[in-house]
């Protein structure tokens, strides 16, 4: 796996370990997820959010634990099964 990121093409220190941000229209059908297809299910990823990623040296400053409630996390991932037409029962 490549870090170089954005960095490669525009030549600026900072985009460095900067990928494009992908849509989520379809969400639930693109598994797995993350750059290194690290997290399976729609449900890990929303925990690795909520704990506010995993430590390295290009984490972006801005993500940070979020401390979800459970029924906020199920009402995100209900969502995102919405932006793929799914609907998912004890959601």
């Amino acid at each position: 796996m490549t870090t170089t990121g954005r960095a490669c093409i525009t030549v600026n220190p900072y985009h460095k370990g900067a990928f494009k941000t992908p849509t989520l229209r379809e969400i639930a059908n693109t598994a797995p997820y993350m750059l290194d297809s690290s997290i399976a299910t729609l449900e890990e990823a929303i925990e690795s959010y909520d704990r506010g990623g995993n430590q390295n040296p290009y984490l972006n400053e801005s993500i940070v634990p979020l401390h979800l409630a459970s029924d906020e996390k199920r009402a995100l991932a209900a969502f995102l099964w919405a932006l793929s037409g799914t609907v998912r029962d004890g959601l």
